[in-house]
């Protein structure tokens, strides 16, 4: 597989929760729509821990955007980086998110197996 993680804030003056609401009612569907050869697609919403207010925070969702291989992710942002789609795109963009703070990455992983048996000596 080969993953994309776009790291995301809500535009301002928009709440958290009808940022969320937009994104999974309107945004991720035309994501979906834009992007045939997409094989999953995760946002994974962030809630600030311990005194970091949702305000503070540099973004509101990691969304992961996963592909068969490299190649597929070049024809999925060739498409979506056509004039007419990257204008719905962006025309959509624009009722949702900060532009400026939008951050795109592809990532590579590395996992640790854990011991089933492992316990803290702490």
């Amino acid at each position: 597989m080969f993953k994309a993680f776009v790291f995301l804030k809500r535009k301002d003056g928009m709440s958290v929760e009808e940022f969320r609401s937009y994104y999974e009612t309107t945004h991720a569907l035309l994501g979906k729509r834009m992007l045939p050869n997409l094989k999953k697609y995760v946002r994974h919403y962030l809630n600030p821990v311990g005194d970091d207010g949702v305000d503070d925070m540099p973004y509101d969702v990691i969304t992961e955007l996963w592909f068969d291989d490299r190649a597929d992710f070049d024809v999925g942002m060739a498409h979506i980086s056509d004039p007419d789609n990257a204008r719905i795109i962006g025309e959509d963009e624009e009722n949702l998110f900060d532009r400026s703070a939008i951050r795109f990455v592809t990532v590579e992983d590395a996992e640790t197996e854990l011991d089933k048996g492992y316990t803290s000596q702490i």
